[in-house]
């Protein structure tokens, strides 16, 4: 867990080495120089020199001699004359500026009480570098800096100095107030510091949280960045990289430097990928630096920056030349699989009808036989020929259909078609169909397909029905907008949700009776004429078989079409 420092620890482990100049030192060098020059330069009031001039002029000269030479150590390690030095120097040098100060009061007089206030300088200048503790410190000593100066000069103990001590009389009030009103602006200076050294510290703290996430989120950024085994390119709105993950310089095997041209690497201009994606999504083939073909899929989005707008683009993809090639095994795998299967249901399908063909050919060939005989195997094999017939017929049909003939088909003609078949078949017989008067429409189709399709479907309503006689076939017509639902619904043995699932599947026939290829034709008719199929069923309960056929243009429409 990340814990941040407070400002006295962050000042106690490491140097301050910050541009900003380091204020105690520079308010010395510029008054012990200046002071010191103001001092020669003009002519003292009076007939004579002051007391002590010479030893005042001695110690301004040493504080900036003392003052240059730190400024030269700090200029030749730092390369800056007045960096910020280390805790102890910064001490050092608040007690040097207080000696200033208090050198200053001395020799101007102590009982100059606006001179005072030049005591709250280095107090000021502690909140800067130093804890609460410490900035309270030199407001204690730069209080009684000016207190023990104050009395030990109009108390006589000291010798005159300046304008201090000789003939320096102060009345005790006069003393009270010079003490008193000196010790506010101490004290008032040192309490405003701490109250804005403790909002420092807080805001201090709170910005050393706010980097603490910050770099939290920056390596947890980097950590995914560089983990992601999906490539992953930023760029500019020009198409300039910006970044890259090791995972895009990984696929497209080339080294993506931030300002190469990302068109340059295979993806041409990002601005038309995006208009030709599909989805969001996009898949590239070309040719590595290695000459390898490369597949990559993925997407481009906008990089949006602070404001909401584009000021790049998100590239992310991933290398799909092994799924591609996978895929292609697989589709080759499940064609074969397909044809031996149907290879299979379709040997399957022809075995019984060769055998019965097999068996008759075997008796004509044993010589004369009675006419009963001979024409019941006459009879035989017209009958099973005509089933292998039917049987490599509706193969053909399901793996080389024809091109749909869609044309416009009356709804009523064709439901009494359907009526005069199913009348006409002697396989019906004892089962009833009822079906609805259909709306005056007509609808899009191939007429042959869509009497195939009806024709089926009814054919396994009947099947379905063996065994249970009374319960009537329906046929019903809805109008649904631009659509007609056709329903065919029987009340026979129903099927389970599992077999259900395979109705579809050549040669999975649930009926002894038929070749079990129906379904599946009706199925590809209905997709090559844009028609829609939905079938329900429960064991016991019957099948609904729902068709959804779209309606024919107006005459108009296809006047104009034509």
């Amino acid at each position: 867990m990340l814990i941040p420092m407070t400002f006295q620890e962050t000042v106690a482990k490491a140097p301050r080495q910050t541009t900003e100049p380091f204020l105690p030192l520079a308010f010395r060098l510029a008054a012990a120089f200046g002071l010191g020059m103001l001092h020669l330069a003009l002519p003292w009031e009076g007939t004579a020199a002051p007391q002590g001039e010479g030893l005042y002029l001695v110690l301004l000269g040493l504080l900036f001699a003392e003052s240059a030479w730190e400024a030269y150590r700090s200029a030749d390690q730092t390369g800056h004359p007045f960096a910020t030095p280390s805790p102890a120097w910064i001490r050092f040098n608040l007690l040097l500026d207080l000696a200033l100060v208090t050198l200053i009061i001395a020799f101007h007089g102590v009982d100059q009480e606006r001179l005072a206030t030049i005591y709250i300088f280095p107090v000021l200048a502690s909140a800067f570098y130093l804890g609460i503790a410490e900035i309270v410190a030199v407001g204690l000593l730069s209080s009684a800096c000016h207190i023990a100066c104050v009395l030990l000069f109009t108390q006589g103990v000291l010798p005159p100095f300046g304008h201090s001590g000789l003939g320096t009389a102060v009345e005790p009030y006069q003393l009270a107030y010079l003490l008193g009103f000196a010790s506010v602006q101490v004290f008032g200076a040192t309490l405003v510091v701490v109250v804005i050294r403790s909002h420092m510290e807080g805001l201090r703290t709170d910005l050393s949280r706010s980097e603490a996430v910050v770099d939290e989120l920056s390596a947890l950024y980097r950590r995914v960045f560089d983990s992601m085994f999906s490539g992953l390119i930023t760029a500019d709105l020009q198409g300039r990289i910006t970044s890259a993950n090791p995972a895009a310089e990984k696929i497209l095997h080339a080294s993506l430097t931030p300002g190469a041209l990302i068109q340059d690497f295979g993806f041409g201009d990002l601005k038309d990928l995006g208009h030709n994606m599909k989805e969001q999504r996009f898949e590239l083939s070309f040719t590595s630096s290695d000459g390898g073909k490369r597949i990559v899929g993925g997407n481009v989005t906008p990089l949006l920056g602070g404001e909401g707008g584009p000021t790049g683009h998100l590239v992310v993809f991933q290398d799909l030349t092994e799924i591609k090639v996978l895929e292609e095994r697989t589709r080759t795998s499940e064609r074969m699989a397909a044809v031996g299967e149907l290879s299979s249901e379709m040997a399957h399908e022809l075995r019984n009808p060769l055998a019965s063909i097999l068996g008759c050919v075997q008796l004509l060939h044993q010589g004369e036989q009675p006419r009963p005989m001979l024409d019941r195997v006459l009879t035989i094999l017209l009958r099973e020929s005509e089933r292998v017939s039917v049987i490599v017929t509706d193969f053909l049909d399901f793996t080389r259909p024809r091109p749909a003939r869609i044309t416009a088909i009356g709804l009523r003609a064709l439901a009494d078609e359907l009526r005069a078949s199913w009348e006409t078949d002697p396989r019906n017989e004892g089962l009833t169909l009822e079906m609805a008067d259909p709306p005056d429409v007509r609808v899009m189709g191939d007429p042959l397909w869509v009497h195939q399709v009806f024709t089926n479907l009814l054919s396994n309503a009947r099947k379905a029905m063996a065994g249970r006689p009374g319960a009537p076939i329906r046929i019903g017509f809805d109008l649904r907008g631009d659509r007609v639902a056709a329903t065919v619904r029987d009340r026979g043995c129903g099927m389970s949700e599992e077999r259900l699932r395979t109705i579809y599947i050549p040669f999975a026939s649930g009926f002894e009776e038929g070749n079990g290829l129906g379904m599946s034709l009706v199925f590809q008719f209905i997709q090559q004429m844009g028609w829609s199929i939905q079938a329900a069923s429960e064991p016991g309960q019957g099948t609904t078989v729902t068709l959804s056929i779209p309606l024919a243009p107006s005459q108009g429409d296809l006047e104009r079409h034509e």
